[in-house]
């Protein structure tokens, strides 16, 4: 099994696309996809790049070689036509399809984390399931209090923390010291966080926000 796009999606450029539906939901909504093992084992992988081979403890699922080679790809559209917003629904499986979701691309746990914190939150994100590696996506479940608070939150404060927390050197430079970006500006953190909320206010009771992240 090939570990290392999993473990380093954080440093790629990642579709992400944000959905309510209760949790019971997940398995039959996501055919051939696998939910995590009842306990963390550890795992080695080799970075292709450097040969340094690191160990991990990780609940992923085994999976036989070159298992559901194609399965995944079925909803991905090969060229990009028309409006981008329709390209980023057109790729996305049916299932998430049906469900109230925001499709977007760039955040993950890295963005996610502040966020949780700028509105008093743990930053406890889990994977709840996983596609076939061919795939190299994962759904990842949020903090079960994050509805509510998206529901009653000040949009400009929660805003502001959110896009300082972005601005910090962890966030705009590279491991190395080079900068990267200026960071975000409370409008760019505004956007998003108004999407979420309108997201969050289409949830039902029971249902629980998720975020399907893809290479």
């Amino acid at each position: 099994m090939k570990l290392f796009k999993r473990h380093n999606q954080k440093h790629m450029a990642n579709y992400s696309t944000f959905f309510v539906c209760k949790p019971e939901e997940l398995a039959g909504g996501l055919p051939g996809w696998r939910l995590p093992l009842a306990q963390p084992v550890r795992r080695e992988f080799r970075n292709p790049f450097t040969g340094k081979a690191s160990v991990v403890e990780s609940r992923e699922p085994e999976w036989p070689e070159g298992a559901f080679e194609d399965l995944g790809r079925e909803y991905r559209v090969v060229a990009i036509e028309g409006r981008y917003e329709d390209y980023l629904e057109g790729r996305l499986p049916p299932f998430v399809r049906s469900c109230p979701h925001w499709a977007t691309k760039g955040l993950s746990e890295l963005e996610l984390a502040p966020l949780c914190e700028a509105v008093r939150l743990k930053p406890e994100l889990e994977c709840v399931i996983y596609s076939p590696p061919s795939s190299g996506a994962v759904v990842q479940q949020l903090p079960a209090e994050l509805l509510a608070k998206l529901a009653s939150l000040d949009d400009e404060a929660v805003a502001g923390r959110w896009a300082a927390a972005m601005s910090l050197p962890e966030h705009t430079h590279s491991v190395s010291g080079e900068k990267l970006s200026d960071g975000w500006v409370t409008h760019d953190a505004l956007a998003k966080l108004r999407a979420l909320k309108a997201l969050a206010r289409e949830a039902a009771a029971g249902q629980r926000l998720y975020l399907l992240i893809e290479a």
